[in-house]
């Protein structure tokens, strides 16, 4: 088992899964929350969290696979497996699982297959695979158009593309920076590589998820992760819905105040059963 840091200091491990290693950097003690990143970012986009939650909780911020400082290749459909390994290497039997867009789609996967490693979700502007109506629009991710910009030598016009995208606009001053230095650091190996199988849809099946969720959008994040939301909020048997006022779909380094207390609120209330009396 890994060695946990002092309170107020953050460690980082290459955690061995397959074909290759996953990176986390940790913080705190206490109940563990594990933190996933949405596409093109690393866990550089919770640095507000680390910062503020480990006071109260063991915060765990993943490189998800194919991503940051991770060595092994993308994949969706392993990273059921990687956070398997993260939570046996640091011997945690359970933890909240906190998904931001894409990793949002990892964690209601986690919390559908294996609910007895879960406390709670949190899902924050995620996707749901098999949710229909699809994006459209300028809610859309053309990601075929950006992986052929990839293969042929043109990462820096996809990333320029990008970042224009709704889903990455920012305004405040201090997280344009840090948008910016993410996309920069960004090596699309996703996009290099062949392209995945699809995920099993889970529109249908919310129900079957019990776990305590909380459901989070920015007031201004897109439409249909707005609308996805509702219909999280309201399929899932133990969900709640909050909004952030005024952010965007990176509500959580944009209104990190906000967020962060959302997120302890959430935490202290399902883990009032957990606690034993006396």
């Amino acid at each position: 088992m890994a060695s946990l840091p002092a309170a107020g200091a953050t460690m980082v491990h290459d955690i061995p899964v397959a074909d290759g290693t996953v990176r986390i950097e940790v913080a705190g003690e206490g109940l563990p929350l594990v933190l996933l990143h949405g596409w093109s970012l690393d866990r550089g986009v919770w640095h507000a969290q680390l910062g503020a939650l480990a006071a109260r909780f063991q915060v765990i911020a993943v490189d998800r696979r194919g991503f940051g400082a991770s060595t092994a290749p993308p994949g969706l459909a392993d990273e059921d497996g990687d956070l398997f390994a993260i939570l046996d290497r640091l011997g945690l039997a359970r933890a909240v699982i906190v998904g931001m867009s894409q990793g949002g789609r990892v964690a209601l996967h986690f919390a559908m297959a294996h609910p007895d490693r879960v406390i709670g979700v949190v899902l924050q502007g995620a996707p749901l695979d098999g949710f229909l109506p699809g994006p459209r629009g300028d809610d859309r991710i053309p990601i075929a158009s950006y992986a052929a910009l990839v293969r042929s030598g043109r990462i820096d016009r996809m990333k320029a593309l990008w970042r224009k995208h709704p889903l990455m606009r920012v305004d405040d001053p201090a997280a344009r920076r840090t948008v910016d230095r993410l996309l920069a650091a960004y090596q699309a190996r996703d996009l290099a590589a062949a392209a995945p199988p699809p995920l099993t849809p889970l529109a249908g099946e919310l129900d079957a998820i019990y776990a305590p969720a909380l459901v989070l959008t920015g007031e201004q994040d897109t439409p249909w992760r707005r609308l996805v939301a509702d219909a999280l909020a309201y399929g899932l048997p133990n969900a709640r819905r909050m909004t952030i006022a005024a952010a965007g779909h990176l509500c959580n380094l944009t209104h990190a105040d906000a967020y962060n207390a959302a997120l302890a609120s959430f935490v202290d209330r399902i883990r009032s059963p957990l606690v034993t009396p006396a």
